[in-house]
This record gives structure tokens, C-alpha cells and sequence, in this order.
């Protein structure tokens, strides 16, 4: 049975936790985000600005932060008219200034087609740049397309070694799934 994707967004509001030691420039110090099941949950938990000028500004000045926040601004429509594709478009330019969680948001964008049109090689490249980045909800990602041939040529072998990476930053469902694709192997071998 394919591993249902919309329940990695549970999964990866736990790797954002698991993540809080790299916290961005502008979350409050010694704070740590929990772990949520809601999609507006991980909007609030990446932040969205409250003045969207001044946000727009340092996007443009070059903060991947204040630009990662901006596009959650628009892709939950806080204070602002919802706009997906501005905040694809957002997101993207956060991860080309290597925004690991922001690589995440683009990649869902695509997958989904929140706003563009469905891209799943678009999606995984996203995702494997989150994870080269050291993003643990990017290794997850990455690994449910490799495992799933979605976007990328199936491999269940990278898939369970990116699962692995994932399951060392904490995420015990990428370690039942590392497990899983590895069934086979350990059946037959013995």
C-alpha cells in the first residue's frame, strides 16, 4: 500500500519540532514549535508577517526568512487575499537562498497544485534540496517519492536511506517505513 502523502503534512510539522534547533533569524528565542496535524498550524508555526510591507522589504533586501513568512502570508491568506502562486513563487525564492523549510512548502505547492500546475519531478527536486540543505522533513518527502516512483525513478533503497535520516531526527513513522521497505530484503535473504 502506497504511503498516503496529505498524512507527511501531519509528519512534517513533527520534523519542524525535531528541527527547532535551526530555528530562522526572527523566531523567538528559546522557542520551539509543537507538533500539529493542521495544515494552518504549519503556517503558524513557519510564521506569517504582520506587516506584509515591511516583510516585502527585507524579501527583497534578501532575508529568505522575512520571504519563506511572506509566502505563508499568501498561501493562508492572513491579512492578505490568498494567493497560491505568489507564495509558490515566494516560497521558491526562499529556497534558492536556502530556505530548507521553505524548499518543503514550494515542493508541496507543486505536488498538490496549490497554485501551479501538479509537478511531481519539480516536487521532488525541491525536496531533495531540502534535504541537502539538512532539513529532515525534506529526506521524508524526498523518500515517499522515491518510494512511489513519483517524479523520480522508483528506488526503495535511497527511499529507506533518506527514511533513516529522517527517523535520526526523531520522526518514528520514517522509521517504520525505513523498516517496511526493508522487509522484503531481510525475507529473502534468510
Amino acid at each position: 500500500m502506497a504511503w498516503s502523502r496529505w498524512s507527511s503534512l501531519a509528519f512534517a510539522a513533527a520534523l519542524i519540532a525535531c528541527n527547532g534547533s535551526q530555528a530562522s533569524p526572527g523566531d523567538a528565542p528559546g522557542s520551539s514549535p509543537s507538533p500539529s496535524s493542521s495544515v494552518v498550524s504549519i503556517g503558524v508555526t513557519l510564521g506569517t508577517c504582520s506587516d506584509r510591507t515591511q516583510c516585502e522589504r527585507e524579501c527583497d533586501a534578501g532575508s529568505a526568512d522575512r520571504c519563506r513568512r511572506l509566502a505563508a502570508t499568501y498561501a493562508f491568506g492572513e491579512g492578505v487575499a490568498k494567493d497560491e502562486a505568489r507564495a509558490t513563487d515566494l516560497y521558491e525564492r526562499a529556497c534558492d537562498m536556502k530556505d530548507a523549510p521553505a524548499c518543503v512548502f514550494a515542493g508541496q505547492m507543486h505536488e498538490y497544485a496549490h497554485g501551479v500546475p501538479k509537478d511531481d519531478a519539480k516536487a521532488a527536486a525541491l525536496y531533495e534540496k531540502a534535504c541537502s540543505l539538512g532539513w529532515a522533513a525534506g529526506c521524508y518527502n524526498q523518500a515517499i517519492m522515491l518510494e512511489n516512483g513519483r517524479g523520480v525513478a522508483l528506488d526503495p533503497d535511497k527511499a529507506a536511506s533518506l527514511y533513516d535520516t529522517a527517523c535520526a531526527a526523531g520522526a518514528k513513522p520514517a522509521c517504520e517505513r525505513a523498516r517496511t521497505l526493508r522487509a522484503p530484503a531481510l525475507v529473502d535473504g534468510h
